[in-house]
C-alpha cells in the first residue's frame, strides 16, 4: 500500500513539472509569466489545419464572428475557474499585474516561483512559460492607466479627422505616375481590369508608427465609436484610439515621427495615396484603410486588431538570435487564433543571411507556418544576399513539435521586391538619394525618397496584394488567401518551392482573379 502511495505521488510532481517550464524555480523570486489555460480553441499542433480543412465553404465575416465569441466564451470561463486562487495570490504578495488575453486563453502577470508552480498544478491550466525575448511584457498595461493625449497631439489629430471627413472619390489610375515596383506587382492590371484598389480592407501595420503626411493620412482607418475628447468612449480600455494604438507607450497617439520612420515607409508600400506635387501613388492597394499599432510583439495589439475589423496584419518585428523555447508556441497559437477570425498576418522574411545561423535566418513570427514571410529582389530579379534564407524547425516545442531537422517547414513563402522604389521616409534613412520632396516638418525635410534596402519592405507589397484580393473576395478566410498567392507565383531560382524565394514572384493579377473564382 505504501509503495502505491509514492507512485501516485510520483506521477502528481511529475504531471506539474510537465506544465511548468524551465527557469521558474526560485520560489521567492517574481518572473514575468503568461499562464496558459487548457480550454484553447487550437490546443494543440494540427488543431488548426483540422479547422481549415472543416470549414473550407464558411464565409470569412461569419467565421470571424463565431471564432472571436468562442474565444472570448473559452477565456471568460477559464478565468472564473482560476481567478479565486489568483486573487489569494495577489492577497499573498506571489502575484502582481495579472492581465488576461483572448487571443490565447490565459493572462499574464509578475509571479514568484512559489505561485508558478501552484498554478502549473491547477487542472484549468496547461503550461506556464516564463516570458522571453526582448524586454516587453505582455502585462505592462495592467501596471498603469492610459496616457491622454497632449494639447499638439490632439491638433494633429483632430487635422486629420478634418482630411478624413472628406469623401473620396472612386479611385482611378488615369493620370497618376506608377513606380516601377507598383507596375511589375501587376497592381495596375489588377485596378483597371479588376476595378478593385483594396476598397473595404483595413491592414493592420504594426510597426514604429506613422507620420501625418496627408498621402499617408487620408489613408487611416477611423475608429467610428471613439471621439477626440480625452475618454475611452467605446470602452476598450484606450483613451482616444482614434487611428489606432501604441501598446507599448499606452497611448493613443500613433502619428508621431519616431526616430525610426520604418512604419511610415512600410504603410506608404500598402496603402498610400497620390501626391499632390507629381500625383505619383506608392500604394499597392490605393484605396485600403490603415490602422496604426505600435508595440511589435505584444499580444495585445493582435486583439485589437481582430477585434476592430482588421483584416490582415503587416508585421515588421522578428526575434532573430533570441532564445524563446516553448514560449514560441505562445505566439503560434496566438496567430492560428487569428487566422481562424479571418486575419491574415505577413511580414518581410528579414535580412539576417549573413549573421544568423542557417536555420534560424527566418524567426519569431515568420516562422509560424500559418504567417506569410515574404522574401525580397531588386528591380531585376536579383537576390541582394542579405535576405533570411529557411528552412524553419519546430521541434521540441510545448503543444507542436513538428517540422523537423529531416522534414522542416520551407520558408520563405512568396517573393516580392524590397529596394529601389519611392517610399516616404528621411533622406538619412535614403542615403540622400533625393526623389520627390512632397512634405516638410519642423525637424526637416520628410517626403519621397529612393534609397531603402530590407526585406521590411517587401512585406508590405504581399500585404497591399493581400487587400486586394480581399477587396475582390472578402469571403477569403485566410488561409486560402495564403494558399492562392503561393499557387499563382511566378517560380523564380530552383525548380519548385525553396528556402530562398519560397513559392516565387507574387503575381496580383493572377492572385486577384484566382480569389474571385472562389465561391461560399
Amino acid at each position: 500500500m505504501r509503495y502505491a502511495v509514492l507512485v501516485v505521488l510520483t506521477l502528481a510532481s511529475q504531471e506539474r513539472s510537465d506544465k511548468l517550464d524551465a527557469g521558474l524555480d526560485d520560489a521567492t523570486r517574481k518572473y514575468p509569466v503568461f499562464v496558459r489555460m487548457a480550454d484553447q480553441l487550437f490546443a494543440k499542433g494540427g488543431d488548426f489545419e483540422k479547422f481549415c480543412r472543416d470549414n473550407a465553404r464558411e464565409k470569412r465575416g461569419d467565421l470571424r464572428k463565431r471564432v472571436l465569441q468562442t474565444l472570448k466564451e473559452k477565456s471568460d470561463r477559464s478565468w472564473g475557474l482560476v481567478k479565486e486562487r489568483v486573487e489569494k495570490l495577489k492577497e499573498a504578495g506571489d502575484v502582481k499585474d495579472a492581465a488576461r488575453f483572448w487571443i490565447v486563453n490565459g493572462f499574464a502577470c509578475e509571479a514568484t516561483g512559489k505561485a508558478c508552480k501552484e498554478l502549473a498544478d491547477d487542472a484549468a491550466v496547461s503550461f506556464v512559460y516564463p516570458q522571453r525575448g526582448p524586454d516587453l511584457r505582455q502585462h505592462h498595461l495592467a501596471a498603469g492607466a492610459p496616457k491622454k493625449l497632449t494639447e499638439e497631439q490632439s491638433k494633429a489629430c483632430a487635422a486629420v479627422l478634418k482630411e478624413l471627413d472628406v469623401k473620396e472619390p472612386a479611385f482611378t489610375a488615369k493620370g497618376l505616375e506608377v513606380p516601377w515596383n507598383i507596375d511589375q506587382i501587376q497592381a495596375v492590371k489588377v485596378w483597371d481590369e479588376e476595378k478593385v484598389a483594396g476598397e473595404g480592407v483595413i491592414v493592420a501595420v504594426l510597426d514604429s508608427g506613422l507620420h501625418p503626411a496627408p498621402p499617408l493620412t487620408r489613408a487611416l482607418w477611423r475608429n467610428a465609436s471613439e471621439e477626440l475628447n480625452g475618454k475611452d468612449d467605446d470602452g476598450n480600455g484606450f483613451v482616444d484610439d482614434l487611428f489606432g494604438y501604441d501598446f507599448q507607450a499606452h497611448s493613443g497617439f500613433v502619428l508621431d515621427d519616431p526616430a525610426l520612420p520604418h512604419g511610415t515607409a512600410c504603410a506608404g508600400i500598402i496603402a498610400g495615396r497620390p501626391t499632390t506635387a507629381k500625383m505619383l501613388v506608392t500604394g499597392v492597394a490605393p484605396r485600403a484603410r490603415l490602422m496604426v499599432l505600435r508595440g511589435m510583439g505584444y499580444l495585445k495589439g493582435y486583439e485589437y486588431a481582430a477585434e476592430n475589423g482588421a483584416d490582415a496584419l503587416s508585421m515588421s518585428y522578428m526575434w532573430v538570435n533570441v532564445e524563446l523555447g516553448n514560449y514560441r508556441g505562445l505566439f503560434r497559437t496566438a496567430h492560428e487564433h487569428l487566422a481562424a477570425a479571418g486575419v491574415v498576418a505577413l511580414g518581410g522574411a528579414g535580412n539576417f543571411a549573413k549573421n544568423a545561423p542557417a536555420g534560424k535566418q527566418i524567426a519569431l513570427p515568420k516562422d509560424i507556418p500559418c504567417v506569410i514571410a515574404a522574401a525580397g529582389v531588386g528591380k531585376d530579379g536579383s537576390e541582394p544576399g542579405f535576405g533570411s534564407r529557411g528552412p524553419c524547425t519546430w521541434k521540441g516545442v510545448k503543444f507542436y513539435d513538428d517540422y523537423p531537422e529531416d522534414a522542416p517547414l520551407i520558408k520563405p513563402d512568396v517573393t516580392t521586391f524590397n529596394s529601389g522604389f519611392p517610399c516616404w521616409t528621411k533622406p538619412a534613412w535614403a542615403k540622400q538619394r533625393r526623389f520627390e520632396e512632397t512634405w516638410k516638418s519642423d525637424d526637416g525635410a520628410y517626403g519621397l525618397y529612393v534609397g531603402l534596402q530590407g526585406n521590411s519592405f517587401a512585406g508590405p507589397h504581399v500585404a497591399g496584394v493581400v487587400a486586394l484580393m480581399l477587396s475582390a473576395n472578402p469571403d477569403l478566410n485566410a488561409w486560402e488567401v495564403k494558399e492562392i498567392l503561393e499557387s499563382t507565383c511566378k517560380e523564380i531560382g530552383a525548380k519548385g518551392r525553396d528556402t530562398t524565394f519560397g513559392a516565387g514572384q507574387v503575381q496580383a493579377l493572377d492572385a486577384v482573379r484566382a480569389a474571385r473564382k472562389v465561391k461560399k
